[in-house]
């Protein structure tokens, strides 16, 4: 894919020098390290309730969420290749202080509810797998993140392909199940076209598809995908902008593309095996039994596989997250071995808490508080990252028009506020 994203950015540029190729090839990779957040079990969760309750109708809610969230990671990565910097460092130099201090701290909150999405994720596929209860499998999931941070310390391409293995994984846990699951192409064409009458007279339709954006375009991704483009950016040429921002683009589109169709082939399985069944699909449980009852014990296996995938490779790009969030905003740059430690302590700790206080919540309830807390995080990263975008003295030759201005603005408040609307339905 490497070879492939250059030599289109390449395009009508004879001569190039090896040199130039190199830091090229460089710019590809963290499109695909970004993409893993929008595969993590938070999505699971928000992409099964949508195709188990409502068919495939809420497909378009994925396309549309998905093609969303390449349009903001494509501005970070204008942002980034104009200023040569990183949107933690450049919120710190922008804002207030106090303001600064408010982002840096719900960027860290988002990152913690993602680690507990993570965590609770895994726990779920291990009860599943080998039948470990959920607190174990929390400490369990955690000892395993931890380990791989520690074994590839130093090593941050090791840690890119780990993430890449567990990405296919995911990826061909998710065809087979496709296959397994042989949706109808006619049901599915009659439920896309009927998914705007759904969503205006389903309040709970509308719900999960506000829950499905919300899983979708996480904060802490913002961070990271331009963390790992300015880290890349060092040895670039002057004067090449244009060629990087062309193939970090190319990245971007392809790596999403890549999370959009794993996202919508876990809800037309889902769609496909879940509905209509005895068993009331309510969670990541019931839909494993399900899953075993119609597709056989060896699907349901491979689901569970791929829910442990996810969850360990959206751990180990939160807690990267991390790392470059501290950089930007405190000046220096955090253990990442030290931090992932900090972090799963602190995740274990609250999962611990809420899931045996009073009655105590489930594990998908979990999953639903992490949405909630993704959701409240968001705004103090988007929109920093527009009002740096509209700001020409920062962005040189790569500055936006007036007219795509106002669009990035239009989109982040209507993405704001149904944020926003799902986060009021959530606690009132």
């Amino acid at each position: 894919m490497s070879a492939l994203i250059t030599a289109i950015a390449s395009r009508g540029e004879p001569g190039q020098s090896p040199g130039l190729q190199a830091a090229l090839r460089r710019l590809v990779g963290p499109g695909l390290l970004v993409a893993v957040g929008y595969i993590d079990p938070g999505n699971w969760a928000t992409d099964i309730a949508g195709g188990t309750a409502y068919g495939y109708s809420l497909l378009t809610v994925v396309v549309v969420s998905s093609l969303l969230a390449m349009a903001i990671q494509t501005l970070v990565v204008r942002v980034t290749i104009a200023t040569g910097e990183d949107l933690a460092t450049l919120t710190a130099r922008i804002l207030p202080r106090p303001l600064a201090l408010l982002s840096w701290a719900a960027g860290e909150a988002a990152i913690l509810a993602t680690a507990l999405a993570e965590l609770v994720g895994g726990a779920i596929a291990l009860r599943l797998l080998v039948g470990l209860s959920l607190e174990t499998g929390l400490l369990v999931t955690a000892a395993g993140t931890l380990a791989v941070m520690l074994l590839s310390k130093g090593h941050a391409g090791l840690q890119e392909k780990l993430v890449n293995g567990l990405i296919a994984i995911v990826a061909v846990s998710f065809i087979a199940l496709l296959v397994a699951a042989k949706p109808d192409a006619g049901i599915m064409a009659r439920d896309i076209a009927n998914a705007g009458h759904v969503l205006g007279h389903d309040t709970g339709a509308l719900l999960i598809g506000l829950g499905i954006l919300g899983a979708t375009i996480m904060p802490h991704n913002l961070y990271l995908h331009s963390g790992l483009l300015a880290e890349r950016l060092r040895d670039l040429p002057a004067g090449r902008e244009r060629q990087a921002l062309r193939t970090a683009t190319g990245d971007t589109v392809l790596s999403l593309s890549l999370a959009m169709l794993v996202n919508a082939a876990i809800l037309i399985v889902a769609a496909a095996s879940l509905t209509g069944g005895t068993i009331a699909v309510a969670s990541l449980d019931d839909a494993h039994a399900a899953m075993a009852v119609v597709l056989g014990g060896v699907m349901a296996t491979v689901f569970a596989i791929a829910l442990y995938a996810a969850g360990q490779s959206s751990a180990i790009t939160g807690v990267l997250a991390g790392r470059i969030l501290t950089r930007g905003f405190r000046g220096r740059e955090s253990r990442a071995w030290l931090r992932g430690i900090v972090t799963r302590v602190v995740a274990v700790a609250i999962g611990f808490t809420l899931m045996t206080r009073g009655g105590g919540q489930s594990p998908d309830q979990l999953l639903v508080l992490s949405q909630v807390v993704l959701s409240l995080a968001l705004p103090f990263a988007l929109a920093p990252l527009v009002a740096i975008a509209a700001r020409r003295e920062l962005m040189g030759r790569l500055a936006l028009g007036r007219t795509t201005i106002i669009a990035a603005a239009a989109v982040t408040a209507l993405i704001i506020g149904l944020d926003l609307y799902l986060l009021a339905d959530a606690v009132l």
